[in-house]
């Protein structure tokens, strides 16, 4: 860079400060220093107080229509969406696991037995007739129609203790099911008189179900030996056999 340019440049950058405006003298035309008296702090609060805060009401904070309460009324309240569901005090049901079906309508446990409230048990060495004389056995029947029902669920039962020796007479349910009402409907057990399977047990005799009608396996068939027997129940003799030529 020559000497010359150097130079010119210098001269440039003088003239640009000594163009610039002085701080001091900012704001004012005369160039002499600005005063500050607080006058417009001043006016500036005095237009802030022109109007007053609102005063807090205690009775109106947070509730505005409080001021209205006098011309409320409390009336009771309404009655709930939801029906409360009133719950049971008395017994609770204790779940039975593993059943063994001895008859219909008996069934053991390892804690104990138990039969089913308001029907007859029906043994499993009983017999029933049908319409046509013919004698079955309705019991191991009516037995083996249980355990496929059971088919190995727990029984919900209301017990007056947990292990018991002897057999009980109580209330269960297999499910949502009541066991004694199918063994009934059914016709694979009897009720007593005066419960309230009585209505089921007299709809399965009338329709001929369970032991109040025939053997559901069908007549038993009697193979046939094709034996010939002689009129005097004694059978023929076998032919003798043929004498080897010698």
């Amino acid at each position: 860079m020559s000497l010359a340019v150097l130079i010119v440049l210098i001269a440039g950058g003088l003239a640009i400060l000594g163009s610039a405006p002085d701080t001091n003298t900012l704001g004012r035309k005369d160039g002499s220093e600005p005063t500050w008296s607080g006058a417009e702090t001043d006016a500036t609060v005095s237009a802030t107080r022109t109007v007053a805060p609102r005063a807090i009401a205690p009775e109106q904070f947070a509730t505005p229509f409080a001021q209205d309460a006098v011309r409320l009324e409390r009336i009771a309240p309404r009655a709930p969406l939801t029906p409360t569901v009133e719950r049971e005090t008395g017994p609770r049901p204790t779940l039975l696991h593993k059943p063994l079906v001895i008859a219909a309508g008996e069934v053991v446990f390892p804690e104990g037995g138990l039969r089913l409230k308001g029907i007859v048990v029906t043994d499993p060495d009983d017999t029933c007739t049908d319409a046509e004389g013919r004698l079955w056995p309705c019991g191991i029947i009516a037995r083996t129609a249980f355990r496929n029902f059971i088919s190995g669920r727990s029984l919900s039962c209301i017990l007056p203790e947990e292990r018991w020796r002897d057999i009980v007479v109580v209330s269960c349910l297999v499910g949502k099911q009541d066991p004694a009402a199918w063994l009934a409907s059914r016709g694979w057990a009897r009720t007593f008189v005066g419960s309230k399977y009585a209505d089921l047990e007299q709809t399965a005799q009338q329709e001929a179900r369970g032991i109040y009608g025939s053997d559901p396996r069908g007549p038993s068939v009697v193979p046939d030996s094709r034996l010939e027997v002689s009129p005097d129940a004694v059978s023929p003799l076998p032919a003798p056999l043929p004498v080897p030529l010698r």
